[in-house]
Order: structure tokens, then C-alpha cells, then sequence
């Protein structure tokens, strides 16, 4: 397979890793209840956004300068299990195991194959409520640890190879906000995702994350309500690639400058990607404990003057269908 083209794949399933995981609110759950979610997802992009030039056969990076590029096109499908259970009142353990079906064009052309199944990264963390009456003001609050593990799946050479996930632990810790309102509510989340060096055949880091979600729901019948998410992650730009990434990705190919290799294979594997997702759902209700939800979310460029947008990384589309069970 042609390496360049296969390694900017990377990004786009590290795109769809993110933006396919159930995002929830500040609350816990009540001591022994429990909130179950079966998810399939649909996940495709075919676009991204860089901040890489490579004019007269020159690697660049733009700064700020952000432009939109099309990619050869790559489609993610997930089954997602998310859950929580309340250890008390005031601590809750969640759990989302997702299992992954991935597939490409480039993957067709070169090996004629579908690209790899199974189970992805997965995440398990804890949430406790620190407060239910922030500044008598009836915010929630909340804090909330997780780390992403990544041993369910045989890793690949990323330089070479698709994988299931991007092959190294994160840990995440986040302050989570809510308010419930005489009809809907609103929930806000800040976080900071520190990700852990990948050593697996050489080593580089990719960059930390500041991660702000904002969200909220509100009923429109007794059956009935919708949902709104805004979802943006931002590099720390803290990306660390070695001197044995850069030998080995011209070994595979590339005969690019030190500086330039350095530039090109923090933009093809994402390795400070910043990403701004926007999304919609409608909830069915079908019983009192179980719901029917449907969702679609998509990468959008962002705000130019406000400095939040998508940058070096791909743009893609989720739509999704969920069920759901409390108990």
C-alpha cells in the first residue's frame, strides 16, 4: 500500500474514536440504579482540515492558517455499549465499550481488502457530585476521572497500518457542571486529557487536550424531547515525535527534510488535532425506563474570531441510533 496515503487515514479514525463515545451530563446515579446504552454509529469523512502546506514539493506548517482539503473517503461503524451504575448517591463508575468495523477507499485500492474489526479503545472512569447547590444557585457539580485503554486490539505500525484505536493510554479529569430547569436542562463540561507517551514501535506523544462540552435537553411532550451538543477538544500543541519516528518514516518512504518530516507526521496522524463537533438528538420515549434516541453530529470548521475551530484533522458526519434501559 502507498504509505503517504494510508498514514492519513490515522487521522480520520482517530476522528471517529472521539466523536462515536457517549457524551452525558453532571448527574450521578442513585445507589444501586443503573443507565444502559446500545449505540450503532455511522461514521464518514472525506475532508479534513490542515494547517499543512507542501508547495513546490515543500513541507510547511501555516500557523493559524487553516485550509480544507479532500481525503480519500473512510467510513467507521461502532456498536457501543455505555454504562453507569451508582455505587452511592454520590459516585458513580461508567463504563463505554465500543466494537468497530472500519473501511476505506485507499484500503480497497491497494489491498483489496476491508479494513479491521473489533474492540476499540475503551473508556472506564468514576464521577462524584461534590455539590448540589453550587453558590445557591442550583448548579450541580460534579468531578469526573477516566482513562482510555487500549489493550483489546492488536496495535499497528501507525506509519503502515490501520488499527483499531490509537494505541496509547489517556486519562482525562474534568469538572462538570448541570442545572435542571422547570422544563429541559443544561449541563457543561471542562476537562483536560492528558495522553500518555506510545512507545509501541517507536516513540511520540500526541498532544493534550482541552476538552469543553456544552450541551442540554428539553422536552416537548410527555414522549417526546430533543437534545443539543456542542463538542470541542483543543491541542496543547505539546505533540512529541523522536528522531526514530522521522528515520522511520523515511525509511518507509518519505525523503523529506528533518523539519519537514517532523511537520508532516504531526499533521497525518493527528498528533495535535483540534476538533469542534456540533450535534443534534431526538428522544423517544417508549416506556418510563426505556428510550429510543437518534442522533446525527458533524465536524464543522469553527469560529475564525473566536479561535475555535477544526484544525488538522478530518471533518466527518455521525449519525446514530440508541437505545436505551434504566433500571
Amino acid at each position: 500500500m502507498n504509505k503517504k496515503v494510508l498514514v492519513i487515514l490515522i487521522i480520520l479514525l482517530i476522528g471517529s474514536l472521539f466523536i462515536t463515545k457517549p457524551v452525558f451530563a453532571a448527574w450521578t446515579q442513585a445507589k444501586g440504579h443503573a443507565y444502559n446504552q446500545l449505540t450503532y454509529s455511522y461514521y464518514i469523512t472525506d475532508h479534513k482540515y490542515t494547517t499543512v502546506s507542501t508547495l513546490s514539493d515543500k513541507v510547511h506548517s501555516t500557523g493559524e492558517q487553516n485550509t480544507r482539503v479532500r481525503t480519500s473517503k473512510f467510513q467507521s461503524q461502532a456498536l457501543t455499549y455505555y454504562g453507569e451504575y451508582g455505587i452511592n448517591d454520590t459516585l458513580t463508575v461508567f463504563i463505554a465499550v465500543p466494537y468497530k468495523w472500519i473501511d476505506s477507499d485507499d484500503i480497497q485500492k491497494y489491498e483489496n481488502k476491508k479494513g479491521p474489526s473489533g474492540i476499540g479503545d475503551i473508556d472506564f472512569g468514576l464521577r462524584y457530585n461534590l455539590l448540589k447547590n453550587l453558590f445557591g444557585s442550583g448548579v450541580l457539580m460534579s468531578v469526573q476521572g477516566a482513562v482510555k485503554i487500549p489493550e483489546a486490539y492488536k496495535y499497528g505500525d501507525p506509519m503502515e497500518a490501520l488499527s483499531l484505536g490509537d494505541g496509547q493510554y489517556d486519562t482525562t479529569l474534568a469538572l462538570m457542571f448541570g442545572r435542571g430547569f422547570p422544563k429541559g436542562y443544561a449541563h457543561l463540561l471542562v476537562g483536560y486529557i492528558y495522553r500518555f507517551e506510545n512507545k509501541e514501535f517507536y516513540p511520540f506523544t500526541p498532544s493534550d487536550k482541552i476538552k469543553v462540552t456544552l450541551g442540554g435537553g428539553y422536552p416537548i411532550t410527555s414522549w417526546f424531547s430533543i437534545r443539543g451538543l456542542v463538542d470541542y477538544s483543543h491541542s496543547v500543541g505539546n505533540a512529541v515525535v523522536s528522531q526514530l519516528m522521522i528515520d522511520h518514516a523515511r525509511f518507509t518512504g518519505q525523503t523529506l527534510q528533518k523539519s519537514q518530516d517532523n511537520t508532516l507526521i504531526r499533521d497525518t496522524l493527528a498528533l495535535e488535532a483540534s476538533t469542534l463537533n456540533v450535534g443534534g438528538s431526538l428522544v423517544f420515549n417508549i416506556k418510563p425506563k426505556i428510550q429510543a434516541v437518534l442522533s446525527y453530529s458533524a465536524d464543522i470548521e469553527g469560529v475564525e474570531d473566536w479561535g475555535i475551530k477544526t484544525m488538522d484533522s478530518g471533518v466527518g458526519e455521525t449519525y446514530s441510533l440508541a437505545l436505551v434501559y434504566m433500571w
